[in-house]
């Protein structure tokens, strides 16, 4: 199973992400969940385990099941589409279905692939793939043959890349605890570890000039090596330069310390902070709104479509109109509070939607007061397994001051928001997932406390978990390309207080932590 995490990895390196090994379970005695032939319930129990049992004793991004028993019909795999930054659906179900590493390795890159937002290689995208069908092809396609994939084809790049603009991989801008890799240090890993002060991969492959590859020491009159965002010609950036730019208005910018080649975690908005103006809210990062989900699914000119079609198409309780599926997989028809929260219903945008030739398309007229309004609905059935993302995402408003939560409309003081700003002796709004922390607006940051950078709180892994029978991986992907960093503020013993403090020259001002005596319910969030 090592090498399956370490192939993963490989596999990820094209497309300058980073799967770390965290850990390995093995369910040798008996499975902690019922593995049967039905892909979408084990999905389902998995992700309820992960959820209740495996994320409070290991806190990670994803989680990965490799079971050695077979699904009915031809499915190697199933993951919930987009999922990755999520509490309960970042993870997936994977059949080890081939004698050699490259099987399964290729099959859970896909289903993570999924997770982070991939869609399948389908002949109407126009992939373009560097490996030819006779070794595998690439990684995404929907089928497999005796060679599987070892490639990211040209459309897995673009899914990738608009996920994480839309704010998919909030999560990721971090790096792993290195005492915390299994496998043990080891120098040209890529990862700098206890006893390193660098780490650019073995030999033939290093291109920093600040890293000796032989020993992952800096060398001589280094101060920092090239990897980190925050180091230039081999010098610390002065403290304050802006290392990552906000990816919207939910998002945070985040700056150099000055004492670290690494740029601190993201940060963004608690989920609920108003946006767009009032009209939505932050979720996750993202400003959730149906206009953008509506673009996302059918193109740039593509908007929601009028409240009519909402409540007439999601009362329907059929697969193009419902507020989700009970457990023997019966649709559930919305109630009048809920049809924003179901199927989302669009208008305008492309002929056909752009995640593929499979999605099954409805459209509805409907007539109210004398007027016509067509709605064009979705419906997904990604063969492997895939979760249909043509529903209503969470923390999208459905009515004022009600936010999608599970198929509901409920009220967006669920997420604490209000509780939260208190916190901030109105300074400004909660910010989260990693640094929990009162973010100063413009009026407020004339006043604020500068603050010394704290050790590693990094956090990435990837796990495995085998038994004679099941196995899974608990997967956690790092991006490279603004390498996440250590820093994080100091805590202060009181809670978001804002004393006079003239910013000198040359200081960071960073947000405010919460002291861990302090914590309730708005700081714990999901990372």
């Amino acid at each position: 199973m090592l090498d399956v995490a370490n192939q993963v990895d490989w596999f990820y390196r094209t497309l300058n992400v980073r799967v770390a090994l965290l850990g390995l379970e093995i369910w040798s005695d008996q499975d902690k969940i019922l593995v049967d032939k039905n892909p979408t319930d084990t999905l389902n129990r998995f992700l309820e385990w992960r959820t209740r049992d495996l994320l409070p004793r290991l806190r990670h991004d994803n989680a990965q099941l490799v079971m050695g028993e077979s699904f009915d019909g031809t499915t190697v795999g199933m993951a919930s589409q987009s999922s990755m930054c999520t509490k309960d659906r970042s993870g997936g179900v994977n059949v080890d279905h081939l004698v050699s590493v490259l099987g399964v390795a290729s099959t859970v890159a896909h289903e993570l692939g999924h997770n982070l937002g991939m869609s399948h290689d389908t002949s109407d995208r126009h992939c373009e793939c560097q490996n030819e069908p006779r070794l595998g092809g690439c990684i995404m396609e929907p089928s497999t043959g005796s060679m599987p994939g070892q490639l990211f084809s040209s459309c897995s790049e673009r899914d990738l890349s608009l996920s994480l603009l839309h704010g998919g991989g909030m999560c990721l801008f971090n790096v792993p605890q290195p005492e915390k890799l299994l496998g043990g240090p080891r120098c040209g890993n890529l990862y700098v570890e206890k006893g390193e002060e660098c780490d650019c991969g073995l030999l033939d492959e290093c291109n920093d000039p600040c890293c000796n590859a032989s020993t992952c020491k800096l060398v001589p009159g280094a101060q920092c090596s090239s990897d980190g965002i925050c180091c230039e010609n081999c010098r610390l950036r002065v403290a304050g330069w802006m290392c990552r730019e906000p990816l919207g208005e939910c998002d945070l910018p985040e700056f150099c310390t000055g004492t670290s080649p690494f740029c601190p975690p993201n940060v963004f908005l608690q989920n609920g902070e108003p946006c767009q103006d009032g009209v939505s809210y932050c979720y996750s990062g993202v400003c959730a709104s149906l206009d953008d989900q509506c673009q996302q699914l059918w193109g740039a000119n593509a908007t929601r479509a009028p409240p009519v079609c909402f409540s007439s198409v999601n009362k329907e309780g059929n697969k193009y109109g419902n507020c989700g599926q009970t457990a023997n997989g019966s649709y559930i028809p919305c109630s009048n509070a809920d049809v924003h929260c179901g199927r989302i219903q669009c208008q305008g945008g492309g002929d056909r939607p752009l995640l593929g030739s499979n999605a099954q398309i409805r459209t509805a007229r409907v007539r109210l007061n004398l007027k016509n309004f067509t709605c064009r609905g979705l419906y997904f059935d990604l063969g492997d397994g895939v979760s249909d993302p043509a529903m209503v995402a969470q923390g999208t408003a459905c009515a004022p001051g009600k936010v999608c939560l599970d198929q509901r409309c409920q009220d967006v003081s669920v997420f604490g928001v209000e509780e939260c700003r208190d916190k901030c002796n109105g300074h400004g709004p909660w910010a989260y997932p990693t640094a929990k922390h009162c973010y100063l607006t413009a009026s407020a940051r004339t006043n604020v406390i500068t603050t010394k950078p704290l050790h590693p709180h990094g956090l990435a892994e990837f796990q495995p978990h085998t038994s004679g029978s099941s196995s899974h991986l608990l997967v956690r992907a790092a991006s490279n390309s603004a390498v996440p960093g250590y820093p994080f503020p100091s805590l202060p013993s009181e809670p978001c207080l804002f004393p006079d403090h003239s910013i000198q020259q040359g200081e960071t001002t960073q947000p405010v932590r919460e002291s861990n005596e302090n914590e309730s319910a708005c700081c714990v969030k999901a990372a």
